[in-house]
């Protein structure tokens, strides 16, 4: 590597070994961005930076989400720790997302690109801020810190575990006070594995674009995985011409990561309407309205789930999370339904849940027994680790020796009174 590539990266505080560049190019074949890709200088009192800036029409759709559409974000805000997030309106939300030197993070890792995005009259901005040199960097900073000032949240995918703290590293290096602490930060990563984690493989944003949103990236593209050498090579050869790949990679994904915020506020605010025959995301959804106490929404998207089928093990899943609400909410007529629904699956825990009513509840000893009994069948045919199968042996020999004991009292006239570990065993 020759020594001033060497010295411009060390400013940067990376470590760079020969292999991660390749031989220089003729001075002859250096080819600067401004005609690769169209932008301008962007001054600041720490330099100049490039940017390249294009406006998308207010008609603008990206795959099957048109960024004129109206969401409602507050369930989406409420999920991301922010009760309040609806009431701001959409043109206080940034969308970011950094292309990097790698991934690995630490001092050595540095944004070279700076994508953003956001709303305003007429459309949809987007703005990339691109490292020329090493030497600019507090120049994009400082621009970067410009553009957000007016903003309050801002959007990021997997932005809490890495774009985030880089740029707050970065920041600190160049004596600069990070602008990130004092907004709020929704990250999309998080609610996109709660969403679909039973129906896809993967969660990336590339795989959300492709199978949610129904993106196809053109010929364009560059996988992110070679990006940082890429840039590596730039740096040594001066020819920018393959970044126009790279650029475009990171216009995607700020559109999609755009998209993906309009396309989950409206899961979260109407799943029947986008989600209708999709119970493997229904009930994911469901379970996150419980979670945040709308339980009366998660009842009838459990209900519609099991209606439309889902396959066996999310079908049980589905049964005593329902079933669990319903007791919980005191509807034991229901979850009994849903645990005989499971106990004919074979379900041993069923079988214990409807042990646990008849005895504690319904005071229905017999049919309690029955249920236990049951359970004993269902643990003979199962083949589980050792110590689990005498746990729970023992814990029916118990729950069976006590039914009897409460039917003979029952016989004799004296009802027992539980003792407390047979009223813990209700809960």
């Amino acid at each position: 590597m020759d020594q001033s590539l060497l010295d411009r990266l060390k400013s940067l505080g990376v470590q760079v070994g020969t292999s991660q560049v390749k031989k220089s190019e003729k001075p002859s074949d250096r080819v600067p961005i401004e005609e690769v890709v169209p932008g301008a200088e962007h001054t600041t009192p720490f330099g100049s930076a490039f940017l390249a800036d294009k406006q998308f029409p207010a008609d603008y759709q990206h795959g099957l989400i048109p960024f004129s559409q109206k969401v409602d974000y507050s369930l989406l805000g409420e999920w991301a720790g922010y009760p309040t997030l609806h009431e701001k309106p959409a043109d206080q939300f940034i969308f970011l997302d950094t292309e990097t030197s790698g991934l690995a993070g630490g001092t050595g890792t540095f944004a070279f690109m700076i994508g953003l995005g956001w709303w305003q009259s007429g459309g949809f901005r987007l703005q990339q801020f691109f490292l020329r040199e090493p030497s600019e960097e507090a120049a994009v900073l400082a621009a970067l810190d410009e553009v957000l000032t007016p903003f309050q949240t801002i959007v990021t995918y997997n932005g809490k575990s890495f774009d985030i703290p880089l740029l707050n590293a970065r920041h600190t290096l160049s004596a600069f006070q990070s602008p990130f602490p004092s907004m709020q930060h929704v990250d999309l990563l998080a609610l996109s594995r709660r969403i679909w984690r039973n129906r896809l493989p993967s969660r990336s944003l590339g795989s959300i674009e492709h199978d949610v949103l129904a993106v196809s990236r053109s010929q364009e593209e560059i996988p992110g995985w070679m990006i940082p050498e890429m840039y590596f090579n730039y740096l040594k050869s001066g020819d920018s011409r393959p970044m126009a790949g790279v650029f475009y990679h990171n216009r995607m994904d700020i559109l999609s990561l755009a998209a993906l915020f309009l396309h989950q506020s409206n899961l979260l605010s109407n799943p029947m309407d986008w989600l209708a025959a999709e119970g493997l995301d229904l009930i994911a959804i469901a379970r996150l309205y419980n979670d945040t106490g709308r339980r009366e929404q998660a009842v009838q998207l459990y209900e519609h789930s099991l209606l439309l089928g889902l396959p066996r093990p999310f079908f049980i899943q589905t049964l005593y999370r329902y079933a669990d609400l319903a007791r919980k909410e005191y509807h034991f007529e229901q979850a009994v339904a849903l645990w005989q629904k499971a106990a004919d699956l074979q379900e041993l825990p069923a079988c214990v849940e409807l042990a646990k009513y008849y005895e504690h509840r319904a005071r229905e000893y017999e049919t309690a027994l029955y249920w236990t009994q049951k359970a004993f069948d269902i643990l003979d045919t199962q083949v589980l680790p050792l110590y689990i199968k005498k746990i729970t042996l023992s814990e029916l020999q118990k729950r069976q020796g006590r039914l009897q004991r409460k039917m003979n009292s029952r016989g004799s006239n004296t009802e027992p009174v539980e003792t407390e570990e047979e009223t813990h065993d209700q809960s």
